[in-house]
């Protein structure tokens, strides 16, 4: 048989647990005067984190949930227009809106869909909608882009975003261009 050794082991001492606190204070306090040192020579990303925006109250803007309700938007507004019942001649004489609902007659969506610095724009493709005698008889649905675009111009806060749909739904199932 196997001389078995018996482990005492009880544990960290006092000395030795004061020492680990100790050490981890003092790693823990270089790491914090480190961190704060560099900092201050990185200006920070977002422009409206700059204090005087925070001093003057202003609205925040954040691109993540801008993008999130304009993605939910298009979203109503591509159910809407993809429907066989819209004319496309309706759809091409749309012109950018920051107010789709009222400007565009799209009454499902809220006149606060679109964030204030945003515009949506729609445009077609080079791959046009047939007529619907045509689309009956073989004919080819259109491809659209439903885009929004920023009204000042594209910047770290606020990029655009598009979608692109096909129109009339029931024709588009199995389409190849």
């Amino acid at each position: 048989m196997m001389n078995k050794k018996e482990l005492k082991n009880e544990g960290m001492t006092l000395p030795e647990l004061v020492l680990a606190v100790l050490l981890l204070a003092a790693f823990t306090g270089i790491t914090v005067m480190v961190t704060t040192y560099t900092s201050r020579f990185f200006q920070p990303l977002n422009e409206e984190a700059k204090e005087e925006y925070i001093s003057a109250e202003k609205e925040f803007s954040d691109k993540l949930n801008d993008h999130a309700q304009i993605n939910k938007t298009i979203d109503s507004i591509i159910d809407i227009l993809s429907e066989p019942g819209i004319d496309k001649s309706f759809i091409t004489n749309l012109e950018c809106s920051s107010l789709p609902s009222m400007e565009w007659n799209i009454p499902s969506i809220d006149t606060k869909a679109i964030p204030k610095s945003y515009k949506i724009c729609i445009k077609s493709t080079s791959l046009s909608e047939s007529n619907y005698s045509e689309l009956s008889n073989g004919g080819k649905p259109g491809i659209y882009i439903l885009y929004s675009k920023p009204e000042n111009g594209v910047s770290i806060n606020s990029t655009p975003v598009r979608r692109i749909f096909c129109r009339p739904k029931p024709f588009c199932k199995e389409v190849i261009f």
